[in-house]
């Protein structure tokens, strides 16, 4: 796969694979040609791309010529409508593949000879591996250094059995980022208040291996900070907001790791005084909302000049906030949450917005016995 967001890859960065006689590899193949419409070019387009979902994820490349797997001349296809070249070769893939692939993304890129390359974005995938079952073919495909292959029984077990158990890795990474968020192997803890943590991952984390360069100018910046530090650490770049001198601890705090994923911490809640010196146990659930927004959408923009894009899987938890309430409108409040740490879910979404992130608020609000109004704002104070 390029290091490059698939928008930003032109004739420059396509030329330069040619000038450098790039070869090619597990994630990147050349094409001479558009698939056509026959039935064996057709099997052989949704083995290629299966084959790359089945594994790393990767880039097809179309209008390079490739001399003994070495990218050679770039003289591009000529066609007159790439829109609906790419609508037929992506309904091939939603008819033709199973289970469906998600997340495939495809590039025209306009040449200076008039004519075009069209570059295919494939990620790896939570729900590999993929079959094709055009013209009842039923083949599964696998990738090597050398090309796509048929996949014999024991690397489909295997496959399989990988693919049952990303979604626990995933999970287990944020638990890491939960104990993170604790104090665990950290230079210190959250306060102790409620608190929410949010990890973000491109899908194809455990199938793309990365190792982005990335420093403090990149890195995600904590949530609701006026001033914030940074540490260099072997995984990435932590950021976090001033470190409280009586106890050790931060409000919030943000970590991009250099395999390409962020995770962050903030506090969404505290004690407040009330009437009749009743103290009020409180979670904001504004705070909570415009954090999950930030924390997630900065990291799909600060990750997309890396070349690391969706879908993406969002898993969210909020701890501490047993006992507290939220205060609404007018002073009305929800009831107790019961629970101390609970898990809002582990998403997949093609891209990161307020819309994709709903299901997450909607489930913080039933941790307080509420249903989120259907009308209100993504983030909105009241």
């Amino acid at each position: 796969m390029l290091n490059h967001p698939i928008d930003a890859i032109d004739e420059i960065i396509l030329q330069a694979l040619v000038d450098n006689h790039v070869a090619e590899r597990r994630d990147l193949e050349f094409k001479r040609e558009l698939p056509g419409r026959n039935d064996e070019q057709v099997k052989e387009f949704l083995a290629d791309v299966t084959s790359l979902a089945n594994a790393q994820g990767g880039d097809l490349i179309y209008g390079i010529e490739e001399d003994n797997g070495v990218a050679a001349a770039l003289p591009g296809v000529e066609i007159n409508d790439p829109d609906a070249v790419i609508l037929r070769l992506e309904s091939s893939l939603q008819a033709n593949v199973a289970p469906r692939l998600t997340g495939v993304r495809t590039h025209w890129v306009s040449l200076a000879n008039g004519r075009g390359a069209m570059v295919m974005r494939i990620p790896g995938s939570l729900t590999a591996p993929h079959r094709v079952i055009y013209k009842k073919s039923g083949r599964f495909y696998g990738r090597n250094s050398r090309g796509k292959y048929e996949m014999d029984v024991h690397e489909l077990r295997l496959a399989f059995t990988q693919s049952e158990q990303l979604p626990q890795r995933f999970q287990q990474l944020h638990a890491d980022a939960i104990a993170a968020a604790k104090g665990t192997e950290m230079p210190f803890a959250i306060e102790d208040a409620p608190t929410a943590v949010v990890s973000v991952a491109p899908l194809g984390l455990f199938r793309e291996a990365h190792n982005i360069p990335i420093t403090r100018d990149h890195a995600l910046v904590p949530h609701r900070v006026s001033g914030f530090s940074a540490i260099d650490m072997i995984e990435g770049v932590l950021q976090h907001a001033p470190v409280d001198s009586g106890t050790g601890t931060v409000g919030s705090f943000a970590i991009t790791h250099r395999t390409g994923r962020t995770d962050s911490a903030f506090v969404i809640g505290g004690i407040r005084p009330g009437n009749n010196g009743r103290a009020l146990h409180i979670v904001w659930p504004a705070t909570f909302e415009q954090g999950l927004r930030d924390m997630a959408m900065s990291t799909q923009s600060r990750l997309h000049p890396f070349g690391i894009e969706g879908p993406w899987v969002v898993l969210v938890s909020v701890f501490g906030v047993k006992g507290f309430q939220m205060i609404l409108g007018d002073g009305y409040p929800s009831k107790l949450a019961f629970r101390d740490e609970v898990l809002l879910g582990q998403h997949v979404v093609e891209r990161i917005d307020a819309a994709s992130l709903l299901p997450i608020a909607e489930a913080f609000w039933l941790l307080f016995g509420m249903h989120r109004p259907a009308d209100r704002e993504f983030g909105a104070e009241r």
